[in-house]
């Protein structure tokens, strides 16, 4: 078995199971939003080394809370990711 680690932007180590095909990521943030599409929700990381691991659905989480589609909050989150994203790239 072969797993492929790639450290992407934000924190965020994504794992590549070669024998499998399933993806891993691993979010490590401080105080930040992150939109995971596995389980369309946004997981809100609370404290710095708060971590989420997610393997096709949320499996795992350490100071997180998960923000789904029909909470209150969700736009808003949304909306301060799509502009983070915007000023990264």
């Amino acid at each position: 078995m072969t797993v492929i680690v790639t450290k992407i932007s934000g924190g965020i180590t994504q794992l590549f199971n070669t024998e499998t095909g399933k993806v891993t990521l691993k979010c490590k943030e401080d105080s930040a939003l992150m939109y995971i599409e596995a389980f369309g929700g946004i997981v809100r990381f609370n404290k710095k080394s708060a971590t989420a691991t997610v393997t096709g659905n949320l499996t795992t989480l350490h100071s997180c809370d998960v923000i789904k589609e029909n909470d209150s909050d969700f736009k808003e989150s949304l909306s301060v990711i799509i502009e983070k994203k915007k000023r990264i790239c």
